[in-house]
């Protein structure tokens, strides 16, 4: 995969990825017990699906399918969704490779490929509005589980208001820039919630291993009470902040989403 030699041992240049993948996994390992499908092989639904959304080279996608077929014991299906064709090609060649059964890549855009229904959706820092459409697609196929560590967040920093007493704070531009950041993660997981889903908003790895390190994690409840009120303050903070559109937005009309996913 690169990230080890071919002794196994882990590439120095590659160390903090493989710090990053190993501390990924544990986490999903906690929240996967969260979710009810604890303990691993004995709960897991019968039909485990899971999809990694624009995985790369597959570095988590193949970390992913590790746990649940040679930890967990597990016939889960894995898939990786990646934009770039001869990455997929790559990452597929080496599946077969190692007999890697259950395990395959599609090349495709988040916000188009097609997808079985899903148990768990993840998507290491998918840039800017990848995110949402990972967000999306997550709930729209009926994931219990949806992780996310966003990156690269353009959307809201144009549309971003100086309110007061805020204004004399946001004239600087990284005090804007980290604002913007802020907003636009809290509004994610405020839509998540307004979808029916309990929310953690928590920092994944250090920040000496990479700048990039919030994760938001999703849980399904199926609980219509808390959304109402998550509608409301989304509508709050983007009035408040003078923010026009979130590409999440679409989710508040009820069944857009589901309704154009299947």
């Amino acid at each position: 995969l690169g990230v080890v030699d071919a002794a196994g041992k882990v590439r120095v240049s590659m160390a903090d990825k493989y710090q990053q993948i190993q501390h990924y996994l544990e986490l999903f390992s906690h929240l996967a017990a969260e979710s009810g499908w604890a303990e691993a092989a004995a709960s897991l639904p019968l039909e485990f699906t899971l999809v990694d959304m624009g995985c790369g080279k597959g570095y988590l996608t193949f970390g992913m399918w590790h746990l649940f077929r040679r930890q967990w014991q597990k016939p889960a299906r894995v898939i990786g969704v990646e934009l770039r064709p001869e990455l997929v090609s790559a990452a597929n060649a080496l599946a077969r490779q190692l007999r890697a059964e259950g395990l395959e890549f599609l090349s495709g855009g988040i916000d188009a490929v097609d997808l079985p229904r899903l148990d768990a959706l993840v998507a290491l820092h998918a840039c800017n509005t990848a995110t949402d459409d990972a967000i999306r697609r997550g709930i729209a196929r009926g994931a219990r589980l949806i992780i996310v560590a966003p990156c690269c967040h353009k959307e809201l920093r144009p549309q971003l208001g100086k309110p007061e007493p805020l204004a004399p704070i946001l004239r600087h531009g990284i005090m804007a820039e980290r604002l913007a950041e802020w907003l636009t993660d809290g509004l994610r997981a405020l839509h998540l919630e307004a979808a029916g889903y309990r929310t953690k908003v928590f920092e994944f790895v250090a920040s000496e291993h990479t700048p990039k390190n919030l994760m938001i994690a999703a849980l399904k409840t199926g609980e219509h009470g808390p959304a109402a009120e998550a509608r409301r303050r989304i509508d709050e903070l983007k009035s408040f902040f003078g923010i026009r559109e979130h590409a999440l937005d679409s989710l508040l009309n009820s069944n857009s989403e589901a309704g154009a996913d299947g």
